[in-house]
């Protein structure tokens, strides 16, 4: 039904309808005969009628007598009509449909970065509308079908019928008329757990068949979690010949988001001891800018009456690329004994964070406690008597010190001097630290180094030794010693400078990456500050610490060796730098500290103490921290989180609370990962340079489901360290929050429609089709052949005829 019935005939009929609403008509009749047949017995009446008026009366004109034909047939034509039973079938039209989807799923409550104008005009236009500012897409959703009492949707709803939906549940709005949906979307919630844009304008065109929309517009950030995708519903709608006019919500830059991880600091640590946190910081959305991340303590001093949370720290760090995780250290040095909870956290920029992730927290035991210290030395060297007199004033340490070439009433001028080496082995295991300089080993006897050398790695207690290279004796007069075992290299290939010719060229110890991380060799307050503290002349800037003269060139390094710091420009044999400083882990638990140099009080000049002392009792506190957890034979195995997205990496840690129990092969960790149901697999560990007891790995690939770690590699006595975790599938509608504004753009030209953004969304008005009438019910229908007018005009031409023969005389 193409024709509509105009405005008089629909008042004759009868015939009312509402606003924008027409009539369309259709005839039909009731004739049993074929067409064909219709039509030549039609064509044979006509010749016969005509022919039979023109042989008759002549006395009247050819066109006379046509004329009479014409009514003859006329009236022939409604009997015909009337046989026939010609009715009027109606029905009644309205406006062509316009559908609006809206997308009211989770993802849309992503805010978005917009530049500053775009910014200002949307949180204007979002707070006139909303209680907000909150630039989400959900809200500015809201605001452009909402603002200005529903403009926009006024203007759709004056030529076309509006059909308003919520994507989620592809649920029709409660109200048909424009205020009712404004109130409706001032109070909706965007709560859908998956976004199925297919199935949404396919379940659209299917409700609506046979009375197919003139344009869908979808209002969507494009992301698609379940069902037929964009594309493909685009491609359906196109063969429906319904354009999709897309307006997309949101940007396509990645979504802003700030994240701290992977925390690794020290459980137990000591007063004035500089404890750094360390941690990643992974973001998007903040490339170049300034971020200021705060540590804040929360805890009971010795003493204190109550806990007060207080910030202890805090950090401006400058953010890198998205994505890419980048170390942070915020250091703290704690002045106070106690137990403290630490807690690291982001600060947040202006216009807040879009996701609130949980800070960083570990509680960390503060101890006060004495170093038992025992310095030995040959003969009283500068090293020897800036060292002895820096830790004597320290009131953290015990010192008992040893000069082989002192007076005889030495011992007795000084209160800290021993007379003989520690002879029983457990004089020596008092000590938890002991500096060995350049010492006679002719003065030694075989079984005083017997109980050095086993205070170190056989006895259980894990003790630490620092070696001070001397050009007399240290280390070449020992390679025959038991000490010799110890050493990170072989002594007997070490050679001193000439003694016969003068130092006149000094260097600046630069320290390496790892010494860097290392808790002793932390000469400045924060990490950049100790940077430029062990800084050379190499790198352009004048440095902060004094030049030091004398270094014994060592040879190759054991695979265990760790260099802390070395010459900036000599290199040894192997072609490597000279190790100035070198650690190296031995067994049962024992720690070696090689000086190749006894010049360190050279950093004195200038400045005192600053550096010297920081650095002799941080290396003192570092090698002996271990007794501080002494008789806690545990271990912890944890990861930085409970539950991981499925794709992000896993990390596990293991820490010993007693550094001396943990392994000394640098992989001597082996954890048991079992998918709770499934398959186990054996993981290894790694040292981390953190510390002598703190071993990680990063796992990469697990399948979703629960998982159940126990360390199986070493064996302790007790309780098996153990961790629980889970990979959660892909979040659905949370796991890809970034705006599709490509696949939107596809799908409105294949259809032939329009994609909008929220600046120009009132445009889509102009685009809309003007479309057809469609039909709402159909009317009863209307007799035609039984009408009075119909008739009438039957008797009327009957009756003229017959006036028409007698005036011509042929009747």
């Amino acid at each position: 039904m193409s024709n509509t019935l105009p405005a008089w005939m629909e008042r004759w009929l009868g015939l009312k309808g509402g606003s924008g609403e027409g009539v369309a008509w259709r005839l039909e009749g009731h004739w049993p005969w074929p067409t064909w047949l219709t039509l030549l017995v039609a064509i044979l009446a006509a010749l016969v009628i005509v022919g039979i008026y023109l042989r008759e009366g002549r006395q009247t004109s050819r066109r006379y007598r046509l004329c009479l034909a014409a009514i003859r047939l006329a009236v022939v034509g409604i009997v015909l009509a009337m046989i026939a039973q010609f009715e009027l079938l109606l029905q009644r039209t309205g406006l062509p449909y316009v559908v609006v989807i809206l997308d009211d799923t989770r993802s849309m409550a992503t805010v978005d970065r917009y530049d500053d104008p775009l910014a200002k005009s949307l949180e204007e236009r979002v707070a006139s509308v909303l209680s907000s500012k909150q630039l989400s897409r959900w809200n500015i959703a809201r605001t452009l079908f909402a603002e200005d009492r529903g403009a926009l949707l006024k203007d759709v709803a004056e030529n076309h019928k509006l059909k308003f939906y919520f994507l989620s549940q592809l649920q029709e709005s409660r109200h048909w008329d424009v205020p009712g949906i404004v109130e409706e979307l001032k109070s909706a919630e965007a709560v859908g757990d998956a976004t199925r844009l297919g199935s949404a304008i396919r379940g659209v065109l299917d409700e609506l068949r046979g009375t197919t929309p003139v344009a869908i517009v979808i209002a969507t950030d494009g992301i698609n979690t379940d069902g037929p995708g964009l594309l493909e519903s685009a491609a359906y709608a196109r063969r429906k010949g319904v354009p999709l006019l897309i307006v997309g919500l949101g940007s396509d830059r990645p979504v802003r988001d700030l994240n701290l991880s992977d925390l690794a600091v020290e459980d137990v640590v000591f007063v004035n001891d500089l404890v750094h946190f360390r941690f990643q910081l992974t973001a998007a959305g903040f490339e170049g800018r300034k971020i200021k991340i705060v540590l804040r303590r929360e805890g009971k001093s010795q003493g204190d009456a109550k806990a007060v949370p207080e910030s202890v720290a805090m950090v401006e760090v400058t953010v890198g690329p998205d994505g890419r995780p980048r170390e942070i250290v915020l250091p703290h040095r704690p002045t106070q004994p106690g137990q403290f909870r630490y807690t690291i956290d982001i600060e947040p920029p202006p216009g807040g964070l879009p996701t609130r992730h949980p800070p960083l927290t570990r509680t960390i035991q503060v101890r006060e406690e004495k170093i038992r210290v025992l310095l030995v030395q040959g003969y009283p060297s500068f090293e020897y008597r800036f060292l002895r007199n820096t830790l004597s004033r320290d009131k953290s340490i015990e010192l008992h010190t040893l000069l082989q070439e002192a007076d005889l009433d030495f011992v007795d001028r000084d209160k800290t001097a021993l007379r003989v080496f520690p002879v029983r082995r457990e004089d020596l295991l008092a000590y938890d630290v002991v500096v060995f300089g350049d010492v006679n080993p002719a003065l030694l006897s075989p079984s005083a180094m017997d109980n050095l050398a086993d205070f170190v790695d056989r006895s259980g207690k894990g003790g630490a030794i620092v070696f001070l290279a001397g050009p007399k004796f240290m280390p070449q007069a020992y390679r025959e010693t038991p000490l010799a075992r110890l050493l990170p290299f072989d002594p007997a290939g070490v050679r001193n400078p000439d003694p016969n010719k003068p130092l006149t060229e000094g260097f600046v110890a630069e320290a390496t990456e790892l010494g860097l991380t290392n808790p002793a060799m932390q000469l400045g307050d924060t990490m950049e500050e100790t940077q430029k503290i062990w800084q050379t002349a190499s790198g352009g800037d004048k440095p902060a610490l004094p030049p030091i003269y004398w270094i014994a060139e060592l040879p190759e390094l054991k695979p265990s060796a760790r260099v802390l710091a070395e010459h900036p420009t000599r290199t040894g044999p192997d072609g490597k730098r000279l190790p100035l400083i070198v650690l190296q882990y031995v067994g049962g638990g024992g720690k070696v500290l090689f000086h190749a140099t006894d010049e360190t009080y050279r950093w004195r000049r200038r400045v005192g103490d600053l550096y010297y002392a920081r650095y002799w009792i941080q290396t003192l506190r570092y090698l002996s921290r271990a007794k501080l957890s002494e008789g806690d034979r545990s271990a912890r195995l944890s990861t930085d989180r409970r539950e991981y997205q499925l794709g992000e990496p896993i990390r596990l840690q293991v820490h010993f609370a007693d550094e001396r129990i943990a392994p000394l092969d640098d992989n001597g960790v082996t954890v048991e990962l079992e998918q709770i149901g499934r398959q186990t697999q054996k993981v290894q560990l790694h040292r981390m340079e953190t510390g002598r007891g703190h071993f990680e790995a990063a796992l990469n690939g697990l399948p979703a489901g629960g998982y159940h770690a126990k360390m199986v590699v070493p064996t302790l006595s007790g309780r098996v360290p153990a961790a629980d975790f889970s990979v959660a599938p892909p979040q659905g509608e949370l796991a890809r929050v970034q705006m599709d504004a490509a696949e939107m753009r596809q799908a409105a030209d294949l259809t032939h429609g329009q994609y909008y953004t929220c600046a120009d969304a009132s445009k889509l008005v102009d685009k809309l089709p003007d479309g057809r009438q469609v039909p709402i019910e159909n009317l009863p229908p209307v007799p035609l052949w039984n009408r009075w007018p119909v008739l009438l005009l039957f008797l009327t031409l009957l009756i003229g005829e017959w006036l028409l023969r007698k005036r011509g005389g042929m009747v």
